[in-house]
């Protein structure tokens, strides 16, 4: 797949006519070199709306009048919630018709300073006035012959489709289509012609549970605490359910619609004790759960509140295709489905002990938390995906080292980038654009995590506060922010949070790691202490768990070119034949 160049723009300026028929890179933020942005000063409008000010500051950095803006979220101030940025969305449509793969958001801190973030879309001049899609028959042909050359099957059901523009070299004519093929979800952009995005939807790999407290290095098993339980005595609360897979390869969740591979987990006192030896299915099910509640609930602790209202679906012992086990995945909700985390069991040669092992679902979960904004799964996105999802878990257990009871000890196949110790570590020297750096997105999203690690161990930077940083960060990104919308976003909640305290070890630290390419324009310099802000308390979370303990030894591109990536999700687990991202043109 191919992806127009695009300009990265920094501050409030117009176009230049040379980028004419190409989606705009915007960044504008107050820590830029030269100087502060504040849209009240420059549109003298004193406290005005955000919502207000926002229009006129797209229009200022070179939105064609044709498009109108649609509105999507709007999140105000909140000092009550610890809230001191506020925040509104934007989408676009032109002539009534949406652009389906850009997203501007406007973010105002409390002292008034503003950053843009996002791309807005060509200028239509020269176009057409009426755009034609393709009859719907072309384009289910080429759809279909998409997922047959893609080796998954011709049964694949087209579950909800929108006529939109897309922005490649141009505006395009297209349908933006939601597909499920052999039970799992892909989102496709194509014409009569030519399919441009072919993106999975998926993600690679919370009564009582007596389940190993981490993994199986713990030796012995721990009680956890299972939150608002189903009085049915299934393992069903208000934010997970477990499934199990049938022979026909569907997931059933109520026991009574079908017949599953394996007995479902049942306790009426809802104390889920069973024996990892001689009940290993329900053991693997009651562990799936458990970890994943003890992660969902360690998040919420940290100020985590995006995990919404449907019900998480859990299936372990979940069948890949080609029989592949060696694997775990998330996959977010669609219109007609809701979002589910699927673990294999590992085949013990590859990887072994994934529904046990705590990591496993917690990595999972946090693809979920990530999704809530950053939706293009691929580029710069997708590994900025897998290295925060991994963050979370380093930081929930304390320890360095990524599902360490997961490696085989024979190593019966290189999945882990440590083998017979982690499948990925944090603990680690690799830098963007080094050479030797990791090309597979799991891995290479080291880089990412291992950076983040090094804030807290080496910089400082108290783990709750590092923790709070990213995940306000995160709400703060758009549908396809790369490593640059990042490191401005930790920026931006350092700024609002703890008064920049942390700015220049954020920033030093990413330039160490190999991004002081793409931060040429970022510096702290700008940022002066304001005695309005109220100082950030010294701990305003609960105590984090203890560290995972273990016999074994703790395992120790928005430059000028894009302002992030393109779409749909992804896989966590390493696998052995992985679906590629192309797309193809009808003869």
């Amino acid at each position: 797949m191919t992806f127009p160049k695009k300009l990265l723009v920094i501050g409030l300026c117009s176009y230049s006519s040379a980028l004419f028929g190409q989606a705009q890179a915007v960044l504008s933020h107050p820590f830029q070199s030269h100087s502060s942005l504040n849209l009240s000063s420059s549109h003298n409008l004193g406290d005005q709306p955000l919502r207000e000010l926002a229009p006129g500051a797209l229009e200022d950095l070179g939105l064609n009048s044709r498009f109108h803006l649609r509105s999507k979220e709007e999140t105000g101030l909140n000092l009550y919630n610890d809230n001191k940025i506020e925040s509104i969305s934007y989408g676009f449509e032109l002539d009534s018709v949406p652009v389906c793969d850009l997203e501007v958001k406007v973010h105002r801190s409390l002292d008034g300073q503003t950053t843009l973030m996002g791309d807005l879309p060509p200028n239509p001049a020269g176009q057409a006035s009426k755009f034609v899609w393709a009859d719907s028959a072309s384009v289910e042909k080429i759809v279909s012959q998409t997922f047959v050359m893609a080796s998954l099957g011709a049964d694949s059901k087209v579950l909800s489709q929108e006529a939109c523009l897309y922005t490649e070299n141009g505006l395009k004519p297209v349908y933006k289509m939601v597909v499920e093929a052999r039970g799992l979800i892909y989102e496709v952009v194509a014409d009569g012609n030519e399919v441009y995005r072919f993106d999975p939807r998926h993600f690679h790999a919370n009564g009582t549970a007596e389940v190993y407290e981490f993994n199986s290095t713990d030796g012995q098993t721990a009680s956890l605490e299972l939150p608002d339980m189903d009085p049915s005595g299934y393992l069903v609360n208000k934010n997970f359910q477990s499934c199990l897979p049938t022979t026909g390869g569907r997931a059933l969740c109520k026991p009574g619609d079908g017949t599953a591979n394996y007995p479902f987990a049942q306790k009426a006192n809802l104390d889920f004790d069973y024996s990892p030896q001689t009940e290993i299915s329900q053991f693997t099910q009651t562990s799936v759960f458990a970890h994943t509640n003890q992660a969902l609930k360690w998040l919420k602790n940290h100020g985590y509140q995006n995990y919404g209202t449907a019900l998480i679906k859990l299936l372990p012992h979940a069948v890949f295709s080609n029989g592949d086990i060696n694997n775990a995945l998330y996959q977010p909700a669609t219109t007609t489905t809701t979002p589910m985390i699927l673990v294999g069991d590992g085949d013990g040669v590859g990887l072994q002990n994934l529904g046990t092992d705590g990591d496993v679902v917690s990595h999972e979960l946090g693809h979920h938390v990530v999704y809530h904004t950053v939706k293009t799964i691929s580029g710069e996105s997708l590994v900025l995906h897998e290295a925060l999802a991994d963050f979370f878990t380093f930081a929930r257990t304390g320890d360095a080292c990524l599902g360490e009871s997961i490696c085989p000890q024979d190593d019966g196949r290189s999945y882990c980038y440590k083998p017979r110790q982690c499948l990925r570590t944090a603990e680690n020297d690799l830098k963007f654009g080094a050479a030797g750096l990791p090309t597979q997105a799991h891995l290479q999203g080291q880089f990412v995590s291992g950076m983040l690690w090094d804030m807290n161990t080496k910089d400082s930077i108290p783990m709750d506060h590092l923790v709070t940083l990213v995940l306000k960060g995160i709400d703060l990104l758009v549908t396809n922010s790369g490593y640059k919308h990042f490191i401005v976003a930790l920026m931006l909640v350092d700024h609002s949070d703890f008064d920049g305290q942390y700015c220049s070890k954020i920033l030093s630290r990413a330039k160490s790691r190999g991004l002081e390419s793409k931060l040429t324009d970022v510096t702290c310099d700008t940022i002066v202490d304001n005695p309005t802000l109220t100082p950030a308390p010294t701990s305003s979370v609960a105590t984090p768990t203890a560290a995972k303990s273990s016999s074994k030894k703790s395992c120790g591109t928005l430059s000028g070119s894009s302002s992030g990536q393109s779409a749909s999700l992804l896989l966590i687990l390493f696998l052995p034949i992985a679906i590629s991202f192309f797309r193809r043109k009808s003869n």
